[in-house]
């Protein structure tokens, strides 16, 4: 195991890499995207993304932001999950990645830090619960065009029929593609897309307000019951708890 403390500016962007280590990314302050050939995941505060061996992966930044990189050995990684996946920073894996950090720089801790290593294994292990802030990326290139346009435009209230032509296929078959390749029909991918979208905004400190206009909605309320509805809380609560448990 090796871990280090990062810091890194807003815009920042990390280009795609892959290495023989699984990797845990603890968020702590900011937000972090990161992206591999199966979709995007945003890691808030109190958020971490695990990356399993030999997985292509990038990273952005939308704002100044801190995290603890965690280099595990593939035996010690073979306990995680196989793909990738956000994870809940509990209390106790915060304080075993920070002492991961403080272990790493000090020579003669190979004991400790195995045995920190297999703590931060079964503590990442845990079955997350509650939404997951994750948009999966399709693989046809008529889907991908699709995608990447939503994706650079999120409020864009364009329908089926609309994208039909970017995609140069029918609408029917466009429905068939986001739902084979993504799971999920088109208009709960787009839902998903706007609220990895909101938290991402949010957390940089946009108002309700201007997110919600942003995101295609015709008011706050009707963007907070979307909110509600998906993540379980309005936008306020969300963000408060989340600062919370950051901040503890």
């Amino acid at each position: 195991m090796s871990a280090s403390l990062f810091r890194h500016d807003a815009g920042a962007v990390v280009a795609e890499h892959a290495h023989p280590l699984g990797q845990l990314t603890v968020v702590t302050a900011g937000t972090m995207t990161l992206f591999s050939e199966s979709g995007w995941w945003l890691a808030p505060p109190g958020r971490g993304v695990w990356v399993p061996p030999d997985v292509a992966h990038s990273a952005r930044h939308a704002e100044s932001s801190v995290h603890i990189r965690i280099l595990l050995s593939p035996d010690m990684a073979a306990a995680l999950p196989n793909q990738c996946q956000t994870i809940a920073v509990t209390n106790l894996l915060r304080e075993l990645a920070l002492e991961a950090v403080r272990l790493s720089a000090v020579a003669d801790q190979e004991e400790n830090a195995t045995l920190v290593a297999r703590m931060i294994g079964y503590e990442a292990s845990k079955p997350t619960y509650g939404p997951v802030l994750f948009v999966p990326q399709g693989r046809d290139p008529r889907l991908v065009r699709v995608i990447d346009r939503l994706k650079s435009e999120p409020g864009d209230d364009a329908t089926l029929e609309d994208l039909a032509d970017l995609a140069a296929s029918s609408p029917r078959t466009l429905a068939r593609l986001f739902l084979s390749e993504t799971g999920m029909t088109f208009g709960r991918w787009r839902e998903h897309l706007r609220i990895v979208s909101a938290v991402d905004r949010l957390v940089r400190g946009q108002s309700i307000t201007q997110t919600a206009l942003e995101l295609g909605y015709l008011s706050p309320n009707s963007f907070t019951t979307m909110f509600t509805r998906i993540l379980g809380m309005p936008p306020a609560r969300y963000l408060k708890e989340m600062r919370e448990g950051s901040s503890s």
